[in-house]
């Protein structure tokens, strides 16, 4: 599989800003990517790592792509390393 399939992924967003409290997910940080890495591209998610009140953490992959893809596992290890940290 090309190490290349997107040219940027970032994890710069939360999805659970503003979230209800009450809920059991704390934090949803989503895994952006963008195939050409132009400015008119529009992203998409392609992975959620997930941390619940009882500080259970995991991954729930959009694109079956990122489970394999060296690029898109070594910045969703980051955010496992960091999201209960951060």
């Amino acid at each position: 599989m090309n190490n290349h399939f997107w040219a940027e992924i970032e994890a710069e967003h939360d999805e659970l800003d503003g979230a209800d409290p009450k809920d059991d997910i704390v934090r949803c940080i989503c895994i952006d990517a963008w195939k050409t890495g132009e400015p008119e591209e529009q992203g998409e998610v392609i992975a959620k790592v997930i941390l619940t009140k009882s500080g259970d953490v995991g991954v729930v992959y959009i694109d079956n792509v990122a489970r394999i893809n060296a690029y898109a596992q070594e910045v969703i290890q980051e955010v496992l390393m960091t999201i209960k940290t951060d």
